[in-house]
């Protein structure tokens, strides 16, 4: 569905159609996608991306559009089929560990590990490198909606997401406590839903084992 498609249901939902209801809908979903962006952590919203690394800095700007790490991974220059802001490494590399930023503070910067954590939209990788890669894996926002004709993997997907999140706003504006109550369960429902999708979904084969020092759990 649309964006306009999306704004139809959840009018039609709470029966309203009011100049005053049209003009709240852009800030409503606004509200209603930062909840989502705070909910959510899919498979879907996995993005791989790669930072150049430079000698002495240990400092770098996020994607404009990152919603939290799911790896971090540095890449030996070298590696095979390495190309600045085209190519992929074929085989594995240093998983960085989080640290936080006190913590961070604290590291030898002479070690071999490295370590990361975020401060201020930047990450900080220590200890620094020279010309090797940082490739993350990162959780990205939902693509806003905001002219009738948007549309993005969520709305063609999950439009009750939306739909039900709106129609709780919507409730919440006009003061309708019973009515707020109900689609706020419907929303938290669907967003639900998508986790449990996504687990189903990602994951193959047997279930998943734990390993502990050579034991399965």
């Amino acid at each position: 569905m649309n964006y306009k498609q999306v704004k139809d249901a959840a009018q039609s939902y709470v029966d309203r159609y009011d100049q005053e209801l049209v003009n709240a809908i852009p800030g409503f979903t606004k509200v209603v996608e930062s909840k989502i962006n705070s909910a959510l952590k899919t498979g879907e919203q996995s993005v791989r991306a790669q930072i150049w690394l430079e000698r002495n800095k240990e400092y770098y700007g996020l994607p404009g559009d990152w919603g939290g790490f799911r790896d971090v991974e540095l890449v030996r220059r070298g590696s095979q089929s390495i190309n600045e802001g085209t190519g992929y490494h074929p085989v594995g590399g240093m998983t960085l560990i989080y640290v936080n930023p006190e913590q961070m503070n604290a590291t030898n910067r002479r070690e071999t590990q490295r370590y990361y954590t975020v401060i201020a939209n930047q990450i900080q990788v220590a200890p620094p490198t020279d010309n090797d890669i940082l490739e993350v894996v990162y959780y990205q926002r939902v693509p806003a909606l905001q002219q009738d004709i948007d549309s993005n993997w969520l709305s063609e997907k999950h439009p009750d997401c939306y739909i039900f999140g709106l129609c709780a706003e919507i409730c919440a504006f006009a003061k309708d406590a019973v009515g707020f109550e109900m689609y706020k369960m419907r929303f938290a429902e669907a967003l639900a839903d998508i986790a449990m999708d996504d687990q189903v979904t990602r994951w193959s084969g047997p279930s998943l084992r734990t390993y502990t020092d050579g034991l399965i759990v």
